[in-house]
């Protein structure tokens, strides 16, 4: 039987295999969000251990930022000529390496250093992994997979949040950081013995024995696998012109995820690498802090989670407007909380700023889960990879510029938050910007 490998996908059950490439690729982007989020999450506890201002923080936080940019642009490219799966494996290495070596630091310098190199790793990862899940999965699923895999970055942070005081406590912060690296190795070596390459890369690249023998392995039927339209503009296997990542086709998507994904990132990083310092800084413990950032992760896993079914519902236009204006009103709410602190919180304030993050979290997630969406399903096959790692390096500058700036904004109020939340309210009313930016939607769905 003669059939496309997006057709075998699409029209056969879900296998055992297909589950377990889901199930890898997420657990590479959890881990991945546990090394990304460590620093963060140890601020303090250097700051104790070296006697350094909490400003000095920025280099490393944004290195770290614009390595995984880079490494998402890089490693999609490298992904996309030399196999999604042999890259997925060399970026949990790298940053797991480089997370265990940040043990060691004993200098600002060092310490920034190791995370840029990390951060290569990190960004290399989500690309690589979006595209092999997503071309692993049969289309009706599609949608509701990348929701999943959007998951893996903020799930990660919380489990890092979570477990992090118990490390601190008993191993300290160097500990810490060697637990999270070599758990990452492990989960590495895990997903480069069961993920297999899909059967459509291999037949681009003129590999076509070894694209049968893997489709007949995991199919369990003798079928002769046609090459996909390469370059299509629609979904796999569309006949449709042949165009490349950078065709002007490509502009509006690009630049209205650049603006969404920065403004996202910006605000995500406000909140996950400088809300414990800014909390600490207003009285709070910092295993209360840490328990904020825990809440705001855990509702960031159910927003990116609800992102399939909400983009069913409405469709990524409305869905990325809402998410402008709710988080815009959470953000000031926050503001006007945390700015006439001027004691440790009462249980009402503690609760309130709970559930604000928590909402910031969510909503932020659920944008972010829309965007990955708007770009697997936008990209062409034969560049799928690298154009989710050109929207994830573009998408990084509010990110970098957040971690860069975060500690000065602090400063630069003195007694006041205004500048920091101003920044972030700015940064919620421009994600609303993108929904008209953006010329491929992804339309509500008809009941």
């Amino acid at each position: 039987m003669q059939i496309t490998f997006s057709q075998a996908v699409s029209t056969g059950p879900v296998r055992l295999f297909q589950l377990t490439v889901v199930a890898m690729v997420l657990l590479v982007l959890v881990f991945d969000g546990m090394d990304a989020q460590a620093l963060g999450l140890v601020v303090p506890s250097i700051i104790a251990e070296w006697g350094v201002d909490r400003a000095e923080f920025g280099t490393s936080l944004t290195a770290s930022l614009l390595g995984a940019g880079i490494g998402a642009l890089l490693g999609g490219w490298l992904g996309d000529r030399f196999g999604r799966v042999n890259m997925l494996f060399a970026s949990a290495l790298f940053f797991g390496v480089t997370t265990m070596a940040s043990s060691q630091a004993e200098t600002m310098g060092t310490l920034a250093a190791l995370r840029l190199l990390g951060g290569l790793g990190f960004g290399a990862a989500g690309p690589n992994g979006l595209a092999l899940a997503s071309e692993w999965t049969p289309e009706r699923f599609r949608t509701y997979v990348i929701a999943l895999l959007s998951v893996g970055t903020p799930a990660g942070a919380t489990v890092a949040a979570g477990i992090a005081p118990f490390l601190l406590e008993d191993f300290g912060w160097r500990g810490l950081f060697a637990i999270f690296g070599g758990a990452s190795i492990l989960i590495g070596f895990l997903a480069l013995l069961l993920v297999r390459e899909t059967p459509s890369w291999l037949l681009a690249k003129g590999r076509e024995d070894a694209a049968n023998r893997t489709a007949r392995r995991i199919f369990g039927q003798e079928i002769e696998l046609l090459p996909e339209p390469a370059g299509s503009t629609g979904a796999p296997g569309a006949a449709g012109k042949r165009i490349g990542l950078f065709h002007r086709d490509h502009t509006r998507l690009t630049l209205g995820v650049a603006v969404a994904f920065s403004a996202c990132t910006a605000i995500v990083y406000g909140v996950t690498l400088w809300g414990v310092v800014l909390f600490t800084s207003r009285g709070f413990t910092q295993a209360q802090a840490i328990g904020v950032i825990f809440w705001a992760g855990l509702m960031s896993v159910a927003g990116a989670l609800a992102g399939g079914p909400v983009v069913r519902i409405l469709g990524s236009r409305r869905t990325m407007a809402a998410c402008s204006v709710i988080t815009f009103a959470a953000v000031a709410i926050l503001f006007l909380i945390v700015e006439h602190l001027s004691a440790a919180p009462d249980g009402a304030a503690l609760a309130a700023v709970y559930v604000l993050a928590g909402l910031v979290g969510g909503v932020v997630s659920l944008g972010i889960s829309t965007i990955y969406a708007m770009m697997a399903l936008g990209y062409p096959v034969s560049c799928r990879s690298t154009g989710i790692g050109l929207g994830m390096l573009l998408g990084r500058i509010g990110g970098i510029a957040m971690a860069l700036s975060g500690g000065y904004l602090l400063n630069w109020g003195g007694t006041s938050v205004l500048p920091f939340f101003g920044v972030m309210a700015a940064c919620a009313l421009a994600v609303s910007s993108s929904a008209w930016i953006i010329d491929r939607h992804i339309a509500p769905a008809r009941v």
